[in-house]
């Protein structure tokens, strides 16, 4: 007796609620608003609920309807399973996804129950049609996806960001890898990136070019990694603005320019070359067409007079035109030298072959080869040997250099003047002095000696002519051969040229 009178109780109460004016309340809204009994059937639902009900499934609802019944069978036991959840006193909400008539939509349900002095004698359901904030949701997804994947696809290509703490907001796979190889670091959103560079140089340009972005500034440059192998990067970082127009970070882009950057300087040393060949070529003229003509003039102007002194048989002009054309001779041949020599480096001829020679015997020798001038101007050589000194030199290459620094210092030391020569033997090289105390240079052209695109030549105290390329082939075979050349001047107190050589081990 008591259960059903419990029964009539409740049923006056889901009653007295039909006769609520529910739809003074939820008529108005743009949510489906629908309500059932404990045996699902319906006790209130608002226009929209009905339509749409009606339009996907066919069904019009109205009070009394089982709502359970009414659905597809597929929909039954999933529904049923939440209904019973609110009819369980439980209040929660879901998305679902509706399918039907070729449409799709996504509605968003919340569920409460519906409680009569303690008791649940119902539920009530609002219903909210997603539809347009999924599909913007998920293209916006779409679009993150689709940006993480170009993203990821550049290789080459580093990208991160981080906030104002240095903390990581993102990074591509790219970064992972770079920070693994450089630092052997694993990164991880919401580290320190500066806690993660272990190198202190690389953390302070890193800091400084992060605080330049977090402070509003774009901005760019180029670094070199590695000392053999090298590789160029160019970096790119900009600050990371909110709506509010609010630094809230800084976002890092870094591109490997290492190809592009060898194209140029490839560029830039095809010019230099090209400039090079273009002063080698114009050096070849100049002296085709004057250093080697000038010298065979006066070979012929003085043999003509030799030969009509022969006739008065006047015997001190003989040997002084003979000395001339002997002197010129000579000095013509070692510009012949020089060319040929010049020559082979130019097209990659030379022959290097380094063997143990003796230097004061090389030296002796070329002192030798040179007495007729020093005679002429009445030039005092001094050279004493400082022991054997072995060096590791090519020696057609080492006689080329010393004689043509010694024919130099002849040319510019005045009559009666004075050169020395010496050695000095260092811990794995040997130096080589030849000093003059002739006229001497001031320190712009000191500058210009070893260089054949700006070289001049200067005549010597006796109006000797050169052509400039003895000094610059010198240079060639001094490094050649590991050694390095300079020149210590002053104007008019003279001039010491040095150069080094491998010692022989």
């Amino acid at each position: 007796m008591k259960n059903i009178e419990a029964e009539k109780t409740n049923h006056r109460k889901l009653k007295n609620l039909g006769k609520l004016n529910l739809s003074a309340i939820f008529e108005n809204t743009t949510d489906s608003v629908w309500a059932i009994n404990k045996d699902y059937e319906i006790l209130y639902a608002n226009e929209i609920f009905v339509e749409a009900f009606y339009v996907n499934f066919g069904i019009y609802m109205k009070p009394g309807t089982n709502l359970l019944l009414s659905l597809p069978k597929p929909l039954r036991e999933l529904w049923k399973s939440k209904y019973d959840r609110a009819l369980g006193n439980e209040s929660f909400s879901f998305i679902d996804n509706v399918r039907a008539n070729n449409t799709s939509l996504y509605i968003e349900v919340f569920m409460n129950p519906i409680i009569i002095k303690d008791k649940v004698i119902g539920a009530l359901f609002f219903g909210k049609d997603i539809t347009k904030r999924k599909l913007d949701e998920q293209a916006l997804i779409d679009s993150q996806l689709l940006l993480k994947s170009s993203l990821e696809s550049q290789r080459n290509t580093i990208l991160f960001s981080i906030n104002k703490e240095y903390r990581y907001l993102y990074f591509n796979s790219a970064h992972v890898k770079t920070m693994k190889h450089a630092y052997g670091k694993d990164v991880k959103v919401g580290m320190n990136i500066l806690d993660c560079i272990t190198s202190d140089e690389d953390r302070v340009i890193a800091k400084n070019n992060y605080d330049r972005a977090l402070s509003g500034e774009t901005h760019t440059n180029i670094r070199v990694f590695g000392k053999e192998n090298l590789a160029y990067y160019e970096s790119f970082f900009n600050p990371i603005l909110n709506d509010s127009n609010e630094i809230i970070g800084a976002t890092g882009l870094a591109r490997d320019i290492s190809e592009r950057k060898k194209t140029e300087l490839a560029l830039i040393d095809s010019e230099r070359k090209l400039k090079e060949l273009n002063a080698t070529k114009d050096k070849l003229f100049s002296i085709i067409a004057h250093d080697l003509r000038g010298p065979f003039n006066t070979i012929l102007g003085f043999s003509d007079l030799l030969i009509n002194s022969t006739d008065t048989k006047e015997i001190e002009k003989i040997k002084e035109f003979s000395s001339f054309i002997n002197v010129t001779a000579r000095n013509t041949l070692s510009l012949l030298d020089n060319l040929l020599h010049w020559g082979k480096v130019q097209t990659g001829q030379i022959n290097f072959n380094p063997e143990k020679l003796m230097i004061s015997s090389i030296i002796q020798n070329i002192l030798e080869t040179s007495r007729s001038n020093t005679i002429i101007k009445n030039i005092a050589i001094n050279f004493i040997p400082s022991g054997a000194i072995e060096v590791f030199a090519d020696q057609n290459m080492l006689e080329t250099v010393l004689r043509n620094l010694i024919s130099n210092a002849i040319k510019f030391t005045n009559l009666n003047g004075e050169i020395s020569i010496n050695t000095l033997q260092d811990k794995d090289f040997c130096e080589i002095t030849i000093s003059d105390n002739g006229v001497g240079m001031n320190a712009e052209r000191c500058k210009q000696l070893f260089s054949i695109d700006i070289n001049k030549t200067t005549k010597g105290t006796a109006n000797e002519k050169g052509s400039g390329l003895g000094l610059v082939l010198c240079k060639e075979f001094v490094e050649k051969q590991g050694g390095i050349i300079w020149v210590e001047s002053k104007e008019g107190h003279g001039s010491s040229f040095k150069f080094t050589l491998p010692l022989y081990k």
